[in-house]
């Protein structure tokens, strides 16, 4: 069976059209293991079986998706307003198949070591699919339209060049180095390094996120039986909590209401740790942090005298977290840091 054929653009790749040929010769049925071509050539270009980002086409039924061209205005979806590169092309058609793909690689490597059952449905794969293109591939989307994360009368307070924008566009020749036009070694480190990227992106959501989610929302409905007040959550084990707590507190209204969250060290329970919420997803800023008093006080004595906690561990420097030995005495610290705020 003859072997179908991608091609993409020669010269300066760029991170939407190495992640596109990445998850289109990984990660899909028809077009895994396909040769990739670079060209601008329209003749060569016709000749092959699906072209991402270059030839000036957007036709999926043609299998060209291309979004350089005027006309082109498509988003992901009606809940996004950034247009898409090739990358956000060809997750928006390819998506599904990639993420079903991609978990099941995934389950295959881990299962000797998962202590919890996972079984992939319709439900679990279209969270992950909508989430790594929100948090991952909408970013890739936003660049290549040249579209910043912020306003542009902002100036940042810092920069992060450590993006996969970034370390693939590092890949490319220096300008002291002799150019070649194509050249595919360049070209396939690249999609090595996008691979690794969305491989440990859908895989982190696959093995923790996601099956955080029930745990979360049961610490949340049983967040009265921790302390009257309910705002405060505690879980069994160290948990990512984050992405889950917002959504569960729109759904339920009481946005705003939990202000911090307890959770063992480690699975032995020798240590515990009370936690902030943050005021977003995303943000630094807490609902309420510990007390101003306690924080950064390295002298152990000075910091069991000002709190009156004798297995208090430490108090960040920005009040985000602390920890103590005993759950008890995490619990303490967070009651008596919302009754200093209120």
């Amino acid at each position: 069976m003859q072997t179908k054929k991608v091609a993409t653009h020669s010269g300066c790749f760029h991170c939407d059209e190495v992640l596109a040929c990445t998850m289109l010769t990984r990660y899909t049925n028809e077009f895994k293991n396909c040769s990739i071509t670079r060209t601008r050539d329209q003749k060569i270009i016709d000749e092959h079986d699906i072209v991402v980002d270059v030839g000036g086409l957007y036709d999926p039924s043609k299998h060209r998706y291309d979004h350089h061209q005027n006309s082109f205005t498509d988003t992901f979806s009606e809940e996004f307003q950034i247009r898409l590169s090739s990358a956000g092309l060809i997750y928006k058609h390819f998506g599904m198949e990639i993420v079903k793909n991609i978990c099941d690689k995934i389950l295959e490597q881990n299962k000797q070591y998962l202590q919890t059952e996972i079984q992939l449905n319709e439900t679990i794969l279209q969270e992950i699919y909508y989430r790594i293109y929100k948090g991952f591939i909408m970013s890739v989307d936003a660049i290549d339209n040249g579209i910043d994360q912020y306003p542009k009368d902002i100036k940042p307070l810092y920069y992060n060049k450590t993006s996969l924008w970034s370390r693939i566009s590092r890949l490319q020749p220096h300008w002291t180095e002799k150019y070649i036009e194509d050249d595919i070694q360049r070209f396939n480190k690249a999609m090595d390094m996008a691979d690794e990227e969305l491989f440990s992106q859908v895989k982190v959501l696959l093995l923790s996120t996601i099956p955080a989610r029930e745990c979360v929302k049961q610490a949340i409905n049983g967040r009265f039986n921790i302390h009257q007040s309910g705002q405060i959550i505690a879980f069994e084990t160290p948990l990512p909590w984050k992405d889950h707590l917002e959504d569960f507190e729109n759904e339920m209204d009481i946005k705003g209401v939990i202000k911090f969250v307890l959770f063992p060290e480690s699975e032995e329970k020798k240590a515990w740790r009370v936690q902030g919420v943050p005021v977003n997803q995303g943000s630094f800023d807490l609902r309420i942090g510990l007390k101003k008093e306690w924080r950064g006080i390295k002298d152990m004595d000075i910091l069991k005298n000002v709190t009156g906690i004798q297995d208090i561990v430490f108090v960040h420097n920005s009040g985000f977290i602390g920890g103590a030995k005993s759950f008890q005495s995490t619990l303490k610290m967070a009651l008596e840091s919302i009754e200093n705020i209120q």
